[in-house]
């Protein structure tokens, strides 16, 4: 396998979003913008060849949501195993994704968070740079995403190298 990701030594990812408040509790349905989105970076990264790891996926898209007891630690070990975290916190936030940024800046995983352009963003999503590995890209519209994601992997990898290099000595 090669590819951008695999030159990385990324082999996976978890890619979160906004879900419980983009489900229609009638109809179950997830909204078509939203399941665009994460549908957009799912295909990216599996076509690198990595193991996603994503709760909207896993639960069907919201038919089958699991309970609290399930998805929680479900979700906490995969952020735990991925080797890159990538998300979109939402504009207005997602409580649920921003628990998720939490334990991936709390576990030390590289970060790229995707902010939608012109939208306010929590502070403490916007000044996570200085405290955690995260790089924060603005995007207008999803297929401009994909071919931006490259640059910011990258960097967010190459600190994470650093630091266990620096830490090995």
């Amino acid at each position: 396998m090669t590819g951008f990701c695999f030159d990385q030594g990324i082999r996976s990812v978890f890619v979160g979003g906004p879900f419980l408040n983009a489900v229609d509790p009638v109809t179950k349905e997830i909204d078509p913008g939203e399941k665009s989105r994460l549908s957009v970076l799912i295909d990216y990264f599996e076509g690198e060849g990595c193991r996603v790891h994503n709760a909207h996926r896993r639960e069907s898209w919201g038919k089958d949501f699991l309970p609290p007891d399930k998805c929680t630690p479900l979700d906490y070990y995969e952020i735990g195993a991925s080797d890159l975290f990538v998300a979109f916190p939402g504009s207005p936030p997602s409580p649920g994704t921003h628990v998720e940024v939490g334990w991936a800046s709390a576990l030390g995983k590289p970060m790229v968070l995707l902010l939608e352009q012109d939208r306010g963003h929590a502070p403490l999503i916007v000044g996570l740079p200085h405290v955690a590995n995260v790089e924060l890209v603005r995007y207008t519209h999803v297929d401009e995403l994909v071919p931006r994601l490259r640059e910011p992997i990258a960097r967010v990898n190459d600190r994470s190298e650093e630091r266990f290099s620096r830490n090995a000595e």
